[in-house]
């Protein structure tokens, strides 16, 4: 259990390695939503690509989707990139998407292979 959060210009990458849980999850959402630049940021790249989902239930991603959503309601308009191949974290962020759509968040949601590709269609 691991991240590493970074504020970029526009936006925040966060990248999690080894066994991740809802608490992980839920610690690094809040340091995000309570950053000074979170009212304006545009874009939250989120790194799965080296962190292992298969001990967390993937019912526990509608927490962090509906405070995702409840953020969109004062922060509109952001494209959130999760970097995810391994099936575990796919349903979680899949999930965690339909829960944040669902409550009618307006913010973007992809997922993607790789950085370049969500760099891509943020438009940096």
């Amino acid at each position: 259990m691991a991240y590493q959060l970074k504020h970029e210009a526009d936006g925040f990458l966060l990248v999690h390695t080894g066994t991740v849980s809802i608490d992980e999850i839920n610690e690094v959402n809040g340091l995000i939503h309570g950053h000074p630049a979170f009212d304006a940021h545009r874009y939250q790249i989120v790194d799965l690509l080296d962190a292992d989902f298969t001990e967390i239930l993937t019912s526990t991603a509608k927490q962090p989707g509906a405070t995702d959503w409840a953020a969109s309601k004062t922060v509109s308009h952001v494209k959130v990139a999760i970097l995810v191949e391994q099936p575990a974290a796919r349903q979680f962020c899949q999930e965690y998407i339909a829960t944040a759509q669902q409550m009618g968040s307006d913010w973007e949601f992809a997922l993607f292979p790789c950085r370049d590709q969500a760099r891509q269609w943020i438009g940096l």
